[in-house]
């Protein structure tokens, strides 16, 4: 089969080819799926560019590419899950969790202590064909489409950042419009808030969350671009949006210090922080703790990966109820080896999603529709 391979420890096309490689054999507790879509998200970019905080987690040659949908081609014989039948279309978690950790026997298995990630400690799923463990396969329904199906696991973990609190009328804001950003405006949107709030450093993202706005007919929309307006300035226009109060939620999806301390800000007494993006480095300094922390009572919660499974199912849920997200896929390429091409649209910030069809997008659709 075609598949994407990070094949030597070096940065872009020098250390990764799409070439011919074992079609994978399904142990008796997996399954092996046909891939009919795949998304690049941030974590690939940093395989691709052999970035140092990857660099632990990958053992080239590795397959990478943990964003897909697809259909059941074969299941092992002690699969256990009479639903999984071939041809079934479904998605996967591909975190697998080791199950037996104290997180995994609390319910927590999203913060297992011994998580392996398919697409990076073992093969994932750019590729013609990725095999799962049986336990870890989704079966969607036809309100997925494809090119939704194929960044499931982005939304899930938009959907995560999210529904940690209830956005019903509540004002939000979101710092950081790219992929997930955008995710979490849409399932704000969708939630119910009375207000949403988007800073970037991008004029291009902010146009797209625009563009993206007045095509839902939603009103309430309010950017702005934190690296040419100073934060003062950007604070004293929420307060008046927020009738002086500031907003009730913060979703941090950029990692960024000065983010984070934006947010903590803005944020209002007795207020929440979701917070998913992950800095450059590994410290953050807080600028003022006492006032934008302690003194305003507020709600901090980091957010890893996707609750199992329940984030799932919520997430079907919202995509069941309306949910429009695949105005985010912005690029797609009917085979995988235009790759390349895909990761450097996605670099140069020219598509929120990337999809790549290895069969094809029309053949795709044909089994669908079966």
């Amino acid at each position: 089969m075609q598949a994407v391979v990070k094949s030597a420890p070096v940065d872009g096309v020098a250390g990764t080819e799409v070439r011919d490689t074992p079609v994978p054999k399904p142990g008796p507790d997996e399954v092996l799926i046909r891939v009919a879509a795949a998304a690049i998200c941030g974590t690939d970019k940093h395989i691709y560019h052999w970035d140092p905080s990857i660099r632990d987690s990958v053992r080239p040659p590795r397959i990478y590419g943990h964003e897909f949908c697809g259909f059941i081609e074969a299941v092992g014989e002690r699969c256990g899950r009479e639903e999984l039948k071939i041809g079934e279309y479904v998605s996967a978690e591909m975190h697998v969790a080791c199950g037996e950790c104290f997180q995994c026997r609390s319910g927590n298995g999203h913060i297992c202590a011994r998580t392996k990630i398919l697409g990076l400690h073992e093969d994932g799923a750019f590729a013609e064909f990725v095999k799962v463990p049986a336990s870890n396969v989704i079966c969607l329904g036809p309100f997925v489409p494809l090119r939704v199906g194929a960044f499931l696991d982005a939304l899930g973990n938009a959907v995560h950042a999210t529904q940690v609190v209830d956005l019903a009328g509540k004002s939000v804001a979101i710092t950081g419009f790219g992929p997930i950003g955008a995710m979490a405006a849409a399932i704000a949107e969708q939630s119910g808030a009375s207000l949403v709030v988007v800073t970037d450093v991008s004029d291009h993202a902010l146009e797209t969350a625009r563009r993206w706005a007045a095509g839902r007919a939603f009103e309430n929309l309010h950017a702005f671009n934190v690296r040419t307006t100073d934060a003062a300035t950007v604070k004293q226009a929420v307060n008046a949006i927020t009738n002086g109060l500031g907003v009730e939620v913060v979703l941090e999806m950029s990692g960024s210090p000065a983010a984070i301390n934006f947010g903590l800000d803005i944020v209002r007494m007795g207020g929440f922080l979701s917070l998913l993006g992950l800095p450059a480095g590994h410290a953050v300094t807080i600028n003022d703790y006492t006032r934008n922390v302690i003194f305003k009572g507020i709600t901090m919660q980091g957010i890893i990966g996707r609750r199992m499974y329940s984030t799932w199912q919520r997430m079907l849920a919202l995509l069941r109820s309306g949910l429009d997200v695949e105005w985010i896929v912005q690029a797609t390429f009917d085979s995988l080896q235009d790759f390349h091409e895909g990761m450097g649209r996605f670099d140069r910030h020219e598509a929120l999603k990337v999809v790549f069809f290895p069969e094809g997008e029309a053949a795709a659709t044909r089994r669908l529709q079966r």
